[in-house]
């Protein structure tokens, strides 16, 4: 059964990786239309899946991941990801020379896992209903539709340079990074 409570969460669950996707759009900015819309496709289909398999896993397991010593090395994990794409961008973006970014589905892969480790914890209080196979299956469908949307939305940025189209992205992937870092800092603040 569909509830509030259920597309909600899954509205917040795919933030993080709508904006991913949307910083991922942007490094096909140049790309002929076709190449655009099968990487956006690839981009949120990965996303979706992999939102609907860590909920999925975190509903029936995740409690040990979530919450021992592991969580702690997981938002270490995410954050160091999320800073290391945006710095990577930002070099890109200074390089004086026309070399492009080059796109491929390894750092898609990486980047749906780190984004999706939230949706494990999640996972944990989906344990307790029933059929929590159905609740992963829509908030990955909302990931996919969120996805794709912010990745599309990226068709109009055509006629905005490229470098600064990567410095976006770099930003983008920064703050997520620091955002992480400072949710994690005030949670470790409050239990002091």
């Amino acid at each position: 059964m569909i509830s509030l409570e259920i597309l909600l969460l899954g509205l917040g669950l795919a933030v993080d990786a709508g904006v991913v996707s949307f910083a991922l759009g942007l490094l096909t900015v140049e790309e002929a239309l076709n190449t655009r819309l099968t990487k956006g496709l690839i981009i949120a289909l990965t996303f979706g899946l992999f939102q609907f398999l860590m909920l999925w896993i975190g509903s029936y397991g995740g409690y040990l991941f979530a919450f021992s010593s592991y969580g702690y090395l997981s938002q270490v994990m995410i954050c160091g990801i999320f800073l290391i794409m945006g710095l990577k961008l930002f070099q890109e973006a200074l390089k004086n020379d026309q070399r492009e970014l080059k796109w491929s589905f390894l750092p898609v892969l990486i980047l749906a896992f780190a984004t999706s480790i939230d949706a494990l914890a999640a996972g944990i209080s989906l344990g307790t209903i029933p059929d929590p196979h159905d609740p992963s299956i829509l908030i990955g469908v909302i990931t996919f539709v969120i996805c794709l949307s912010l990745n599309l939305l990226t068709f109009l940025f055509r006629e905005i340079p490229h470098r600064w189209l990567l410095r976006f992205g770099g930003m983008v992937f920064i703050a997520l990074g620091v955002r992480i870092i400072w949710f994690f800092y005030k949670s470790q603040k409050g239990v002091l």
